[in-house]
């Protein structure tokens, strides 16, 4: 009987015993499962991430700008190495111009993964992948091509060895270029070797292409023209834009110095600069349309009434403005023509402090336009209340006001256009990797800033600029309506104006019944010669003249010759 007690107790706790084992492995398998599986995945399973291939940046007519090239980098899991890790060495080091030593100190550390190459050649992965050496392998990259070298590559940019942008368009939209990177996870046996299609994951995700306003023909020539006057005069530096004046879109972007952004890219600081946005300049006299067309749109002056210029020396407010001639009367339109600082003073002075503020503030100095390029400054436009009893004898003709390419360009086009300020833009369409296309910019009426009148007035002044008797007269295209003001002002250095350093640029414009082009060059600190218009002048008529050629404009048939 007692035997019989002592084996249903023993039967009892055998009974307990699988009902607590059977609880555990319920637990395990229902509430720690997906616990389990994580550390199983960790010890088991290598997860490569897959990069997504970067969008494709294309000008307007769909020419690749930059694109990405598959390449491969390469790794070792130095812990499932079964080769002796001096034997794999010796094979693997020449084939990457890698030291052995090197090679053998990384695979005898046992380390779960160890990038020894982020990007090699086809050559190189495919003289690597016949070795078949287990615990060394691959994973496809793509590294970032420009096929235009140097041509844009302020606009476009540049990436870093990661594929993440760092300059121009390839940083302003990084995230619609990048996509997204997929995975996959090996699954190993407990030897290390891969399982066959135990692979699972998720697919990478290609980025979005971007078509932009640029037309390559008319960069390359801007390009060609920016160079041979930065060369030609030795200059510290030098910029120039080609914008559509109808539309605000930008057609041609160029800086001087400049840089290749293919890898290796071995450049400075310098030449990576945009100077077109970031770099703020005097315009000087360019800066004189803002005060013809605000005097005109207020009807405080006529284009040809007539003002005494002082024989080119004018002192007031305790102190002297000086013409480059001694001009006696001059009318409104040859105060613009022959680029009088007294004349334009003293239509400033009927105009007064706040109009001249306000037309400023209107035409879009002392503000970002809005460029879609990263490091756009505002330009320097102090508020009235600011100004100092010198400051009317100096920023009706351009001096205390300080402005970019960009900025200058956009307000040359509102005149052009009849009035109408739009935002300069760069991104026209975006394509999806499902080949959809959606809008990536629009044109964008800023504001309207002066009447179609005064407008046509101005540009009548302007065109009057490229002639004979105007200081552009180099400017002049022949069965073309052109006009521009050219620009020379002296660069502050050390809290005063320089009497050896200078900006030289040039505003002009080209008036078609296709397109009204908007052409602007400066040039940082030429040598041998400052003017705006000798040492610009020819650089925008040659710009010109190619870019018409480009785009198919023929010559107005009404227009003869220039004035």
């Amino acid at each position: 009987m007692e035997r019989k007690k002592r084996l249903e107790i023993i039967g009892r706790i055998f009974l307990i015993c699988f009902g607590l084992i059977f609880l555990r492995l319920a637990f395990l398998q229902v509430k720690q499962a997906p616990e389990l599986k994580r550390k199983a995945r960790v010890k088991n399973y290598r997860e490569i991430f897959q990069p997504a291939p970067r969008g494709v940046i294309y000008d307007r007519e769909g020419r690749p700008l930059a694109i990405s090239i598959p390449y491969y980098g390469l790794y070792a899991e130095p812990k499932y190495l079964q080769e002796p890790p001096a034997e794999a060495a010796r094979k693997i080091a020449p084939i990457i111009s890698e030291s052995p030593g090197k090679l053998t100190a990384v695979f005898s550390s046992g380390k779960g993964f160890v990038w020894l190459n982020r990007q090699i050649s086809y050559e190189a992965y495919s003289a690597i992948k016949k070795l078949a050496l287990k615990g060394i392998g691959f994973q496809e990259t793509f590294v970032r091509s420009f096929p235009e070298g140097k041509i844009a590559s302020h606009v476009i940019g540049l990436v870093d060895i990661d594929g993440k942008g760092l300059e121009g368009i390839e940083k302003q939209y990084d995230r619609l270029l990048s996509g997204r990177a997929g995975k996959i996870f090996i699954l190993r046996d407990g030897k290390g070797n891969p399982i066959p299609s135990s692979n699972e994951g998720e697919p990478a995700r290609p980025g979005q292409d971007l078509f932009l306003t640029i037309d390559i023909k008319i960069q390359r020539i801007l390009e060609e023209e920016i160079e041979r006057v930065f060369k030609e005069y030795s200059a510290r530096g030098a910029a120039g834009i080609v914008l559509d004046a109808d539309n605000g879109e930008v057609l041609a972007l160029a800086n001087r110095p400049t840089y290749d952004p293919n890898p290796p890219v071995i450049s400075s600081l310098d030449c990576r600069r945009n100077r077109s946005v970031t770099d703020i300049f005097e315009p000087g006299s360019v800066f004189k349309m803002v005060t013809a067309a605000a005097g005109l749109e207020e009807g405080v002056v006529k284009s040809e009434d007539t003002f005494f210029c002082e024989n080119g020396k004018y002192f007031v407010r305790n102190h002297f403005i000086h013409d480059t001639h001694p001009y006696g009367m001059l009318t409104v339109r040859e105060i613009i023509v022959k680029s009088s600082n007294i004349g334009t003073v003293k239509v400033g002075f009927k105009l007064g402090e706040e109009r001249i503020y306000q037309y400023a503030t209107a035409f879009g100095f002392g503000k970002k336009t809005g460029i879609n390029l990263p490091g756009e400054v505002s330009g320097i436009l102090r508020p009235v209340s600011q100004w100092s009893d010198y400051s009317m004898t100096a920023i009706p003709f351009g001096q205390e006001v300080s402005a970019t390419v960009v900025q200058c360009a956009a307000a040359v086009g509102a005149i052009v256009n009849g009035g109408n300020l739009y935002q300069p833009y760069l991104l026209k369409w975006v394509r999806d990797s499902r080949g959809r296309f959606t809008p990536g910019g629009k044109p964008i009426l800023v504001r309207r800033i002066i009447s179609q009148a005064t407008a046509d007035t101005l540009i009548s002044i302007l065109e009057d600029v490229a002639s004979e008797e105007g200081t552009a007269r180099w400017a002049a295209i022949p069965g073309y309506r052109v006009g521009g003001k050219t620009g020379t002002a002296r660069k502050v250095e050390n809290g005063r104006y320089s009497r050896s350093k200078y900006v030289a640029s040039f505003a002009g414009f080209i008036k078609t019944p296709a397109r009204n082009l908007v052409i602007y060059v400066m040039v940082d600190e030429p040598r041998g010669a400052y003017y705006g218009g000798v040492v610009v002048g020819p650089a925008f008529n040659r710009i010109g003249q190619r870019t018409l050629l480009a785009l198919g404009i023929p010559p107005d048939q009404e227009i003869k010759q220039t004035k």
